[in-house]
């Protein structure tokens, strides 16, 4: 959760604050040496929701009634000891989703998702590979503060999941960039591993699923997890480039 960080060293990134890439341009991360991401055909794993929990949200297209009906939910503990429902931000059409774990205290008092330090090395790393916020969707897999920064028990997950794939499904993103275990857990299978499968590429349903850390976990361990990340957003920005151009 991003406001539990406590940080020392200095962000590979505080040396690139002169660097723009213009959007389209392939080469991306100088600094990083080149890194192939895996692909991987995704595994099968067991449904996490009955058939009617899917469909619960079926009949809505459109975001902004979306988050009318989703803002007074309480099907979960979480909302008794949150400041309110953080529904999640961007563009309503965007291409590309990022979906991390709960929200944190800064975003549980503003209502807006990654706004803590680890929304701000986000923002950092989306700025670095020529995209905005308002270019993506920013989301994360329940939408209440968790006590203590604590990550979302299977319960609360279940609670909050039909609120998120009604997102994705009014949104229809093309790329999904899962933020740490549990949106990686959740969305593609309970048997990943970030430290293991950090970098691969995984495709359901037409869409791609890119695993990486949680920035907050970057934050904590600059010197061996900074680069990967670099080198993840990096693969991030040659899918797209390759799935504007048709290859």
């Amino acid at each position: 959760m991003s406001d539990s960080i406590k940080i020392e060293q200095r962000s590979l990134f505080d040396s690139l604050d002169g660097l723009r890439v213009p959007k389209g341009q392939a080469s991306l991360f100088p600094i990083v040496e080149e890194q192939a991401a895996d692909k991987a055909a995704s595994p099968a794993g067991p449904p996490l929701l009955e058939p009617s929990r899917e469909n619960e949200w079926a009949g809505i297209d459109d975001l902004d009634e979306l988050k009318r009906r989703i803002l007074p939910c309480r099907a979960c503990v979480l909302r008794s000891g949150a400041k309110g429902v953080v529904f999640g931000e961007g563009n309503p059409r965007a291409g590309i989703m990022f979906i991390g774990e709960g929200p944190g205290q800064t975003e549980d008092e503003t209502g807006r998702p990654f706004v803590g330090r680890a929304g701000q090395l986000l923002d950092r790393a989306l700025r670095f590979i020529g995209f905005s916020r308002e270019d993506v969707f920013i989301a994360n897999i329940v939408k209440c503060r968790p006590p203590n920064n604590r990550l979302p028990l299977p319960p609360e997950v279940e609670a909050c999941l039909p609120h998120l794939k009604a997102q994705m499904r009014i949104i229809k993103p093309r790329v999904v960039v899962l933020l740490g275990a549990l949106s990686s857990q959740t969305l593609i299978n309970p048997a990943i591993r970030v430290t293991k499968d950090r970098g691969k590429w995984f495709t359901r349903e037409g869409v791609e699923y890119l695993v990486t850390y949680h920035p907050a976990a970057v934050l904590r361990d600059e010197a061996n997890k900074m680069k990967d990340f670099i080198g993840d957003m990096r693969s991030l920005r040659e899918k797209w480039d390759k799935i504007q151009s048709g290859r």
